[in-house]
C-alpha cells in the first residue's frame, strides 16, 4: 500500500464533511488549537467565555484561552484571524461557540465519557489517512533478579545504582531495585490519522507554511522547547511554558503578550497558501 500524507486542505476537506454540527466543530477548535482530546471534550474542555477578541494592526483577531492538560490547566493563547481571507474556519467557530451552552464541546455529562466519544469518532472521520511517524527511542521498563546485578555504584545525587545484565544481552543501570529501564528503538511507520494527529499536523502547517518557529508553536501547543533549535535559552523556554497562568487577572496581559510574538504571521491569504 502506498501511503501519501494529507495536506491541509485534505484534512479541513474531511472535517467539513462531518454532519454532526458539534462533532464537526469540536475538531475545527481541536486543529485551531493543537489541542489534545481532553483540551477540548475533556477534563480541560472550554467554557463558551474562555476567549477575547482584540484589533491587531487593523485586523480582528480572538484568543482562545486553552487549558493545557500537561501542565495541569495552565492558560496558553491559540489566536487567529477573524477574516476568512485569512482562515476559513475562525470566525464559524467563534459564532458557534458565543451562541453555544456553558461547554460547546461536551458530548456527555461525564467528562471522561464525552472524551472517549470524541476519540472513538476521529477514525471513522480520517479513514484511510495516515501520518508519517519517524524511528526513535523509547525507554521500556523490565524487571529483574538480583542473579541479573554485576556491579554497583553511588550516583552523583547520593543514591545507590545497580548495572543489570539481562539474559538476552541488554544492559542498563537503575536505582530501582526491582525494574531498569532499556532502550528500544522504534522503527519508522505510517500511523493512521486519529484525534492526537490532528495536533502534529496543524503544527506542521504553521510551522512549514506560516513560518511560525519553535517557540511560536510551543506557546500555542504547550511543550517546551529545546533552545538549540529555537535559538532561544533553556531558561527563556522553560519559563514561556511553566509560568502559572492559570484564570486569574495577572495571566490575561501575559497571554498576550506570548499571543503577539506569533499572531502577525498568520495574516496570509489561505487562498495562498492552498493555490
Amino acid at each position: 500500500m502506498e501511503y501519501v500524507q494529507p495536506t491541509d486542505q485534505e484534512i479541513r476537506d474531511r472535517i467539513e464533511k462531518v454532519k454532526d454540527k458539534q462533532l464537526q466543530m469540536l475538531f475545527k477548535y481541536q486543529y485551531q488549537i493543537l489541542g489534545r482530546i481532553s483540551e477540548v471534550a475533556g477534563k480541560y474542555m472550554p467554557r463558551n467565555d474562555e476567549h477575547r477578541v482584540y484589533d491587531i494592526d487593523g485586523e480582528e483577531v480572538v484568543m482562545f484561552i486553552v487549558k493545557t492538560a500537561k501542565r495541569k490547566g495552565y492558560l496558553r493563547p491559540c489566536a487567529h484571524p477573524i477574516n476568512k481571507k485569512y482562515d476559513p474556519w475562525t470566525k464559524e467557530l467563534l459564532d458557534y461557540i458565543t451562541s453555544s451552552d456553558t461547554y460547546p464541546f461536551l458530548l456527555h455529562e461525564n467528562v471522561e465519557t464525552s472524551k472517549t466519544y470524541a476519540m472513538e469518532h476521529a477514525p471513522k472521520i480520517f479513514k484511510d489517512m495516515y501520518w508519517p511517524m519517524s524511528d526513535y527511542t523509547r525507554a521500556i521498563p523490565r524487571t529483574y533478579t538480583s542473579d541479573m546485578v554485576k556491579t554497583k555504584r553511588w550516583g552523583k545525587d547520593g543514591y545507590e545504582e545497580y548495572l543489570v545484565f539481562f539474559p538476552d544481552g541488554e544492559r542498563a543501570w537503575t536505582k530501582d531495585k526491582e525494574i531498569a529501564h532499556v532502550n528500544v528503538k522504534i522503527e519508522p511507520r505510517w500511523k493512521r490519522v486519529t484525534s492526537h494527529v490532528l495536533r502534529k499536523i496543524s503544527q506542521n502547517t504553521l510551522m512549514y507554511t506560516y513560518g511560525l518557529d519553535e517557540v511560536d508553536c510551543a506557546i500555542i501547543g504547550g511543550w517546551t522547547v529545546t533552545g538549540q533549535a529555537s535559538g532561544v535559552s533553556q531558561s527563556m523556554s522553560k519559563h514561556y511554558m511553566y509560568m502559572d497562568l492559570r484564570e486569574s487577572e495577572w495571566a490575561l496581559p501575559q497571554l498576550e503578550r506570548l499571543m503577539n510574538r506569533y499572531v502577525r504571521k498568520l495574516f496570509i491569504p489561505y487562498a495562498d497558501l492552498v493555490s
